[in-house]
């Protein structure tokens, strides 16, 4: 379907004043776009700021990826996260292969040391239940936990 330049333009300068509010994804700005403008016309927007570098899904998944863990978030969470901003796969996992396990370990450590060390009592079974439970919620890995509060309890870790 043809458009006019008026309409074109006027897509253009809404996808660029959305983008220069904050990155998005192709997903997301498509999302944004979709609620006034025709869905072939979003796409050519969408592809159009892709050729001119507006959208670079790969700075922007590592940016996102980084922002998560400092915000203590586990990596089925991130995971989760960034597919539902639209981004594939394939940069989700080049993202999780630049931070290992032990990454995560630490930022376990950290956590529990800043918000749940009142709380946690290792003699009392339900107490570390607890603990657990709400780190989960967070997106860390059973095993990550365990091993984490392994090291609290057992004093094995450095204190930052």
């Amino acid at each position: 379907m043809s458009y006019t330049d008026d309409e074109r333009i006027k897509a253009k300068r809404r996808a660029m004043y959305i983008l220069a509010q904050r990155d998005h994804s192709k997903k997301e700005l498509y999302d944004k776009l979709i609620k006034n403008y025709p869905e072939d016309l979003c796409r050519l927007v969408v592809d159009l700021m892709c050729e001119h570098g507006l959208i670079d899904e790969e700075k922007y998944s590592e940016k996102l990826y980084r922002a998560y863990i400092n915000k203590g978030w586990g990596k089925s969470k991130i995971r989760f996260e960034l597919r539902r901003k639209g981004l594939p796969d394939s940069l989700i996992s080049q993202q999780e292969e630049e931070y290992d396990t032990e990454d995560f370990i630490d930022e376990i450590i950290r956590l529990v040391n800043k918000k749940y060390a009142d709380k946690l009592d290792f003699s009392d079974y339900k107490s570390v239940q607890r603990v657990t439970a709400a780190l989960a919620r967070r997106g860390f890995g059973y095993e990550d936990i365990k091993l984490a509060l392994s090291r609290i309890k057992n004093g094995d870790y450095d204190e930052d």
